[in-house]
């Protein structure tokens, strides 16, 4: 909550908050959308069972960065992380974190078949949604071929190749890194827009009791760390 205030991108049209808890944020009684009440009050004004700690903020939605200029604009180091159809929000909401930790310059997904950035993706991500740029784009292929043209190398996580995340991920410059649905994977189209397909190495054996494959968001925090290693 005290990254959605403090977020100059934010319009924040009110903040309702207990006195308590305006004191332990900081928040002034001055502020023009501040409304201090009582706990029941927030209680009411929020879906049932809805967890608050006494303070709730109305905002409107932050507006979608262009990717094309992010893209353009960022260092010759820069990462970008797409996400080809992953509706999993806890998972977007981890690898919001992730994107955070490890300076990623912009978290990709498409317009439709991905989770809200808010509820559960914003209280996963922990103020994550505030500080990350996220671009919602149409057409995640034709998202793959523009960042190509700004000089990234786009790399598709997939288990059905040799190549490994660390000999994809060897060489300076720029890199888009493209996750898949559990399950699914990468869909065809993406697939093939990816200059290359890269596995993370696996010990366990394909039996069962031992694991197949790993959670997607984990399986972005190794890609990402290889790129900073």
């Amino acid at each position: 909550m005290q990254a959605v205030i403090a977020n100059p991108r934010r319009t924040i049209h009110q903040i309702m908050v207990t006195e308590q808890a305006a004191g332990r944020l900081g928040l002034a009684d001055g502020r023009p959308d501040l409304k201090i009440v009582a706990m029941n009050y927030i209680d009411s004004a929020l879906p049932r069972g809805a967890a608050h700690q006494g303070v709730a903020v109305k905002a409107a939605p932050l507006e979608w960065p262009d990717l094309s200029q992010l893209a353009d604009d960022a260092d010759d180091d820069a990462v970008i992380l797409v996400l080809d159809q992953i509706t999993d929000p806890h998972n977007v909401g981890a690898m919001l974190r992730l994107c955070s930790a490890f300076g990623v310059t912009a978290l990709v997904m498409q317009t439709r078949k991905a989770p809200p950035l808010s509820g559960a993706t914003a209280k996963v991500a922990v103020g994550c949604v505030e500080t990350v740029p996220v671009c919602l784009e149409v057409n995640i292929a034709q998202s793959i071929k523009t960042l190509q043209t700004f000089g990234y190398t786009v790399v598709g996580l997939a288990g059905e190749t040799d190549t490994t995340v660390a000999q994809a991920l060897k060489g300076e410059g720029r890199y888009a890194l493209v996750m898949g649905a559990e399950g699914p994977g990468l869909r065809e189209l993406v697939a093939r827009n990816c200059d290359v397909l890269a596995r993370i190495p696996m010990q366990s054996a394909p039996v069962a009791g031992q694991a197949e494959s790993l959670n997607v968001a984990t399986a972005a925090g190794i890609a990402l760390y290889e790129t900073r290693r």
